[in-house]
């Protein structure tokens, strides 16, 4: 490792760096931590019969080679190095294979036997294993020379792999939930609609003031998508877009039928991220609305960006971002704030997909900068921004898995802290999970918020 990612990992105040460090005893040793396989139920609840034979593998690797970037990928790679550093999991683990270079090699390998390949030759479990420590977080494409994107080769993999029946619990239970329910946490509509009850009546309490929060309401000007997380434990982001639709005075509404600004399928396969986005454009066609507006969610806007806004312009719907409007509502002065209420210092971070994949960076640094007293910005941000280390689906809770992507966050905490900031602000419900628990774990003095709970704080109602 160079001495300077043995430095971050070195300065974290957990006390465990040393340890961490003596597990990374030979080249593979991140392949014996992976997250638990789906079971055959859980497949099933998703609508896939899995094919486990090896050489399906094969077939989809060969069928890979129609799509001229997966072999402008494959084809282009000088094995210069440049990106390995640059990816956290690489800085986290020093597992070659966790860099964009070492797991891209482990198909390209196979890709180069060309009508060669047998499916003896496919070691699937490795595969599987480097293939979802890829958080897709694109990260590695803004420095390579060739402009290589290990996400899209991982999400190409994946898709093959989903098909195969190979994909973690974590994935395939969340995916499963929206299918039943139209989101990530398994809420029916009467659960939807007690939080919302207990929201607006909190709101009032606080604000002295009637604030609707409209659900399943019929031919509204706007459809909201929140994620999930905002019914259930993000309530003060709820509250946050809930102050700002009041101020502007839209008519809007939520939908219990889809209550999911995130999309899983994207850390499965194009089949599932079609459905989800399907599922939300089916809804606002339904409503009758003008317009989608979403929440904070880093990978749910960068599907919403470039597929649902498509699927919804086909329909004469458009797509918003909150922080977009709300960078509207401040810039004319209809949504007036008291930065004083926010009285600190606070750190940017960039959600990886708002930067390199949704095109959402200056709006909500614009927002902040305007409901809080001061921001500083850490080292790499905007398209160099550090991954939260959960994305691509690495949100699952065991004991083995916590402890490795405490680890994985670390280098975009890290960056954080070193600012002297007492807060992270990072507007994306997977960062919101991740970074509260990489904070704990190293132990440094830092508060995790979204973007738009500050605005809450801020707003004049």
């Amino acid at each position: 490792m160079k001495p300077k990612i043995r430095d971050i990992i070195m300065e974290s105040p957990s006390g465990k760096a040393e340890d961490w460090l003596s597990r990374q005893k030979d080249i593979e040793w991140a392949k014996s931590v992976s997250e638990r396989p789906a079971k055959e139920k859980q497949l099933s609840d998703i609508g896939v019969e899995p094919v486990r034979d090896t050489g399906h593998f094969v077939d989809g690797l060969q069928q890979l080679k129609k799509s001229r970037a997966f072999v402008g990928f494959m084809e282009s790679c000088t094995h210069c190095g440049i990106c390995i550093d640059k990816c956290h999991m690489f800085i986290s683990t020093g597992d070659v294979n966790n860099s964009p270079v070492g797991r891209a090699e482990l198909v390209r390998k196979l890709y180069r036997k060309g009508k060669r390949l047998k499916p003896a030759a496919v070691d699937i479990r490795k595969l599987y294993t480097y293939y979802y420590q890829c958080t897709e977080c694109r990260r590695c494409s803004v420095f390579c020379p060739q402009g290589i994107d290990q996400s899209e080769i991982t999400r190409n993999v994946r898709n093959i792999l989903t098909e195969m029946g190979e994909i973690p619990e974590y994935v395939a239970a969340t995916m499963a939930q929206v299918y039943r329910t139209g989101n990530n946490m398994g809420l029916n509509a009467k659960s939807v609609g007690s939080v919302v009850n207990f929201i607006k009546e909190e709101l009032n309490e606080e604000t002295g003031k009637q604030i609707d929060l409209p659900l399943d309401r019929e031919k509204a000007d706007l459809l909201f998508i929140p994620s999930s997380a905002d019914l259930f434990v993000n309530t003060d982001t709820l509250k946050g877009y809930t102050k700002v639709m009041h101020v502007m005075k839209k008519d809007w509404t939520m939908s219990t039928f889809t209550t999911e600004a995130a999309n899983f399928g994207i850390f499965a396969s194009e089949k599932h991220l079609r459905d989800f986005g399907d599922r939300v454009v089916g809804e606002a066609v339904r409503k009758g609305v003008k317009t989608v507006v979403w929440g904070e969610c880093g990978h749910g806007w960068r599907t919403a960006n470039n597929y649902v806004r498509y699927e919804l312009a086909k329909k004469g719907i458009e797509l918003t971002h909150v922080h977009q409007m709300t960078e509207k509502g401040i810039e004319r002065g209809i949504i007036k704030v008291d930065r004083n209420r926010n009285d600190d210092l606070y750190n940017y971070h960039d959600p990886c997909n708002y930067a390199r994949g949704g095109n959402l960076i200056n709006e909500p640094r614009n927002v902040l900068k305007a409901v809080v007293r001061e921001t500083v910005e850490a080292e790499y941000t905007k398209q160099e921004t550090l991954c939260c280390g959960a994305g691509g689906g690495l949100l699952a809770d065991e004991k083995d898995w916590n402890e490795y992507r405490a680890w994985a966050g670390w280098p975009a905490v890290y960056y954080a802290w070193k600012t002297g900031a007492h807060h992270m602000v990072s507007p994306c419900a997977i960062d919101k999970a991740q970074f509260p628990h990489v904070i704990g774990y190293h132990k440094v003095e830092l508060q995790n918020h979204g973007l738009m709970d500050l605005v809450g704080y801020a707003i004049e109602i």
